[in-house]
């Protein structure tokens, strides 16, 4: 599903670890660096700057296998990546979505909206069947542009997925009683329209209510609405048998192998589906289309998803479309195995996709990268941390009275607490991402020597001082 973000402070520490962490060292290549083009051009103008953002991500065992799609133009671009001898990933492999799937429940809602099948501001409740409670707070009931912008108040989860969460696929066995049941124990966060919380059960329930006021669920309604007009022949609610070949295996982000994701009609609208690259750059290119004043498929209701729903200075909404400060649209998906990146520029006519076959958040910082190769303002690629300076912050920490250790195994760092290792992916000679804290762990050295442990989890900030 998608990652908001870790807060503003920890984004923040994060890309000047990129730039302040980054020094002077180097790496030796352990691992060799492959691409291969598919239909895109496998020999296009940004080959080599691209290649040369992605290299770090490997040679820091960050990804596993990667696809980068660039549409600019009209003219595609697309090279595949992979560790040592992997195979090569190409524009028709297989990558899960996550939550990139709701640009496409914000499209089949800005569909039924323009067939007056529904309005933005119908109440859910009356799409689902009688005796169903939704919950309230206050005398706003939730509506259907309230779940497209994560206004519902409705929480991140539906209650049950407290017990769900550490299953291997916790959204296959979700059904339509289960859902139900959560939404007569939910207790809102907030009012309905007061403020916006990142909400995968808002999207899940909303793809859920369009499937049932259009007849044929939410998996049926997406093919035939937006898969087939699009001709996204490589996009699936449900991978066929003969398709499963293509999909490239799932790593978490210490690269260990881990089941696929599957979704019933209850939560499908938050993260179902599996798509390759060339067909997230086709979705892109009628994206661009759309904006430019096109008349092809969708292309009406495409406007209508584009059109920002806030009154913000800097970021804001569309139907399913996160609009960063620069106007670009964008958004993010994260499973168990896979993270996925598709953004567009209509003032400069490109667009990017990034798929992975890894859970690792720092897949996405792939994105500003390649836009500003897009901008002809390449920014230089991560530093490395030489076997040296990985080294020197092998330790303990006093973390709060706990000792904290840090180990280095088979090249990788890692913290050492209760309870288990939590991997560091490098992101500059001194800086560090956790996946599993969502935080950026920065060590600091006095006249040449590690004295401390910075930790930044949201707008939080820990400091664990070295210790004998």
């Amino acid at each position: 599903m998608r990652t908001t973000g870790t807060g503003t402070v920890a984004a923040t520490v994060l890309a000047t670890c990129v730039v302040a962490c980054g020094g002077t060292s180097s790496t030796s290549t352990t691992t060799t660096v492959t691409s291969a083009g598919s239909s895109g051009d496998p020999d296009g103008p940004h080959r080599a700057a691209v290649e040369a953002q992605v290299a770090p991500y490997l040679r820091g065992e960050i990804v596993s296998q990667l696809v980068i799609g660039i549409t600019d133009g009209g003219r595609h671009e697309v090279y595949g990546f992979s560790l040592g001898a992997a195979p090569k990933p190409t524009g028709h492999t297989l990558f899960e979505l996550g939550a990139v799937t709701k640009t496409y429940t914000g499209l089949l809602l800005a569909d039924a909206v323009q067939r007056r099948e529904v309005e933005l501001d119908t109440p859910v409740a009356e799409l689902l069947p009688a005796g169903v409670t939704v919950p309230t707070a206050g005398k706003t009931p939730i509506t259907l542009r309230h779940l497209v912008l994560h206004a519902s108040g409705l929480p991140r989860m539906p209650p049950s997925f407290e017990t769900r969460a550490a299953t291997a696929n916790p959204y296959g066995s979700y059904g339509e009683d289960e859902l139900y049941q959560d939404l007569l124990n939910t207790r809102l966060e907030h009012a309905p329209g007061e403020q916006i919380l990142y909400s995968n059960y808002g999207s899940g329930l909303l793809g859920f209510a369009l499937g049932r006021k259009l007849g044929t669920g939410y998996g049926v309604a997406v093919h035939d609405r937006i898969l087939v007009p699009l001709g996204l022949r490589e996009t699936y609610v449900t991978v066929p048998a003969e398709a499963t070949a293509r999909r490239a295996p799932g790593t978490d982000a210490n690269l260990e192998p881990v089941p696929a994701w599957t979704f019933t009609d209850a939560m499908a609208g938050a993260g179902t589906l599996v798509s390759s690259a060339d067909d997230q750059l086709a979705f892109l290119d009628a994206q661009l289309d759309a904006a430019a004043g096109g008349k092809g498929a969708l292309r009406s209701q495409m406007r209508l998803a584009q059109e920002t729903q806030l009154v913000n200075a800097e970021e804001n909404e569309g139907l399913g479309w996160q609009v960063d400060s620069a106007g670009r649209y964008w958004h993010n998906g994260t499973t168990a195995g896979y993270r996925a990146f598709v953004g567009f520029d209509a003032r400069g006519k490109h667009g990017v996709v990034i798929l992975a076959a890894t859970s690792s958040t720092l897949v996405e910082w792939l994105g500003p990268a390649l836009y500003s190769i897009l901008d002809g303002q390449p920014r230089a690629p991560i530093e490395l941390p030489t076997a040296a300076q990985l080294a020197s912050y092998v330790g303990h920490y006093d973390a709060d009275g706990r000792k904290l250790g840090v180990v280095l195994k088979g090249g990788r760092l890692y913290t050492e607490v209760e309870g288990g290792a939590h991997r560091l992916a490098p992101i500059g000679p001194a800086g560090f991402w956790d996946e599993d804290l969502q935080g950026v762990v920065a060590f600091e050295s006095e006249a040449g020597t590690v004295v401390r442990l910075i930790l930044h989890v949201g707008d939080a900030k820990f400091i664990a001082p070295r210790v004998p």
